[in-house]
């Protein structure tokens, strides 16, 4: 874009009366110069706005107002920009203050003088260039939808202002105005003078019913009002945690993709969620996406919404449905960045489907478009944002982008093989599998501690040996050995390590060619181990035969292990440090938990497998007689033991 389009005005709103911050200003100081974190927030309003380019700041002074000349002074001078103060003489709204100003060429950033923000002006000043505009209302999503004023938009521009006092009758959109907009000439000669308006509930509304046109700029970059106790030590808190400039487009940042039906919200089946009443979340859905954001990852839905095409919604339908969870995961501080979904079906033959989506498309999982959208549009660090997802469809999508893939035991619980697009080659297979997305959640949050003594051993291994170096990482089931060996797997991959995680679990024999009077190593076919690690060593690949532990049967295909450019293998199963390969293994690890732990994962796991209480108690207590005693054998010769009591499974 040409110098010329940037934005280099900003006009601060810092009037009113600061009712809601008297407790903190004791009406002794104007709002905008109470201080956030020891600097005054409209200091660091200004000092964002002249690193982001803007030249010029007119700031509208209210209540205490001739305050802020002197304070904004030296400021100004330092940071080599023009600073102008203007006080009013009375009250005239949060637009109609703007009435007191002359008119300027060229768009003007308008800022409230209490909020907290850092956003890219660059990427603001594009989208206004394809979004062109009276006014464009900056806006993200919040915690409190319900409460908060809405914009519904469509194609980039306003379709619908809601009122925060306005009685809904729905759940709308989470997409909320942040304090923060851009206005051309056009907007300031559609100001009426001297006449008191207020943006929200005046100025907009006229410009809708004249149909000026508004656009909307979505962005997940950080906004805060700050003006009441509560919202200020919130503030403060985040920039203490250095939260503010890490939410800045310019900022990669890993992303939490994640699956809705099935993994935030109940699968009802049928033709699934056509109505917001069918919306139920699942048990600590909402966290999960709040642990997700506060620990600074994107938070983005990807979701099929089938139910468009076939005719069972239309597209305010869906912003129904799509409000409805987004409301009810705020309600527990899960805030979703975005939501994409894909309103394609490819099969024809519903009474009321709309034949123009009725197609074979790219966005619909297990196809990937959905989430190389989200990466054109948001700043995701691919190689550390994950999927989360009940269904083969979600893992595939997943495979297909390059992302960390993880499976829930909610909703189909990965258990749609059947159903899985047979022109794919193959079934795909997650990276771990979860109870629910919570846990896996705190999984993305954790694994760089859960994997760091390991990877850092590893590390110091191959500085004087050269690779493949080979790791097995055995214990007792449900001890968690997959999510150390993974936790490991990652975090070695992120430093650059080449790196093959081989699940001997692959081997298990299934369920219908077992006999009754199999020991565990018959089970696991530990008589097959020597073979496998002979063929890693000496050609570096080996195919496995699937096994489903879902079904406890054989999964379609094989699995095709290539460990010829690996430095590091890490082999993980109950028998990985058997004896019979133990002198062929570099490093040995064991993974060890409590009993209670193991007892209450066994259950959860084998009520997942679709086994009684009964059942699962009786296999647990000849697991305890006959596997455990043959496992445990392993830790002797281990040259690490493992306990991962706290590990999320």
């Amino acid at each position: 874009m040409a110098s010329e389009d940037a934005i280099r005005q900003a006009i601060i709103i810092a009037g009113g009366l600061g009712t809601r911050a008297r407790s903190m200003t004791g009406d002794a100081i104007p709002k905008a110069l109470l201080p956030l974190a020891g600097v005054p927030i409209i200091l660091r309003q200004i000092r964002i706005l002249a690193r982001e380019g803007i030249q010029h700041v007119r700031v509208l002074g209210g209540h205490l107002g001739s305050q802020l000349e002197p304070a904004l002074g030296p400021e100004a001078e330092k940071l080599g920009i023009r600073i102008e103060v203007f006080v009013e003489k009375s009250p005239l709204g949060t637009a109609g203050c703007l009435t007191t100003l002359d008119m300027t060429a060229g768009d003007v950033l308008i800022v409230y003088g209490d909020m907290l923000f850092d956003i890219d002006l660059s990427a603001l000043t594009r989208h206004r260039q394809q979004f062109p505009a009276a006014l464009t209302i900056i806006a993200h999503p919040n915690d409190h939808p319900r409460t908060s004023d809405l914009v519904v938009q469509k194609s980039g521009y306003l379709q619908r202002l809601l009122p925060r006092k306005t009685p809904r009758d729905a759940d709308w959109r989470n997409l909320v105005p942040a304090g923060l907009y851009v206005a051309s000439e056009q907007f300031f000669q559609a100001l009426v003078p001297a006449q008191t308006a207020d943006m929200i509930h005046d100025v907009v509304p006229r410009l809708l019913e004249r149909s000026v046109p508004v656009a909307i700029y979505d962005t997940p970059e950080y906004m805060k009002d700050t003006g009441s106790p509560n919202r200020h030590a919130a503030a403060e808190e985040d920039l203490r945690q250095e939260r503010v400039h890490a939410a800045h487009l310019s900022v990669r940042r890993p992303a939490v993709f994640f699956d809705c039906d099935g993994v935030l919200n109940e699968d009802v089946g049928g033709h699934g969620v056509i109505h917001p009443d069918q919306v139920k979340l699942i048990d600590r859905a909402g966290e999960a996406v709040r642990l997700a954001r506060e620990a600074g990852f994107l938070t983005i839905a990807v979701t099929n919404r089938p139910q468009v095409a076939k005719g069972f919604l239309d597209e305010t339908g869906l912003d129904h449905v799509l409000g409805r969870l987004e409301a009810e995961l705020a309600e527990d501080g899960g805030v979703l960045d975005r939501i994409y979904f894909c309103p394609h079906h490819p099969d024809k033959g519903f009474p009321n489907e709309v034949a123009a989506l009725k197609i074979d498309c790219a966005c619909r999982k297990p196809g990937d478009l959905m989430i190389r959208q989200a990466m054109s549009e948001l700043p995701v660090e691919k190689s550390k944002s994950i999927i989360i997802g009940d269904s083969l469809r979600d893992i595939g999508a997943g495979r297909k982008a390059g992302i960390w893939s993880y499976g829930v035991r909610t909703g189909y619980g990965l258990r749609d093989e059947k159903s899985y697009p047979t022109v794919e080659t193959e079934i795909p297979h997650a990276d771990l599998v979860f109870d629910t997305v919570y846990d896996a959640v705190r999984f993305q949050c954790g694994y760089q501690e859960i994997g760091k003594a390991l990877s850092g051993a590893i590390d110091e291994r191959l500085s004087s040996t050269a690779g493949p170096l080979l790791i097995s990482i055995c214990g007792r089931s449900r001890s968690g050995k997959s999510t150390f060996a993974h936790a490991v797997q990652r975090m070695l991959s992120e430093t650059g390590r080449r790196v093959l995680r081989l699940e001997l679990d692959r081997w298990i024999l299934p369920l219908e060619h077992r006999r009754p009077d199999m020991n565990a190593e018959e089970r696991s076919r530990v008589e097959l181990y020597p073979e496998i690690v002979s063929m890693l060593r000496r050609s570096g690949q080996v195919k496995a035969p699937g096994y489903d532990a879902a079904s406890r049967g054989r999964l379609r295909g094989t699995t095709a292990y290539d460990a010829r450019d690996a430095e590091v293998i890490l082999m993980d199963g109950i028998f990985a440090g058997h004896a019979s390969i133990r002198e062929q293994v570099d490093m040995s690890v064991f993974v060890e938990a409590s009993q209670q732990s193991l007892l209450n994962r066994f259950h959860t796991f084998y009520a997942w497998k679709g086994l009684t209480p009964v059942a699962a108690e009786a296999l647990w207590q000849s697991r305890i007689q006959e596997e455990w005693p043959r496992i445990d054998l392993q830790r002797k010769s281990a040259d690490i033991v493992i306990n991962l009591e706290e590990a999320i499974l």
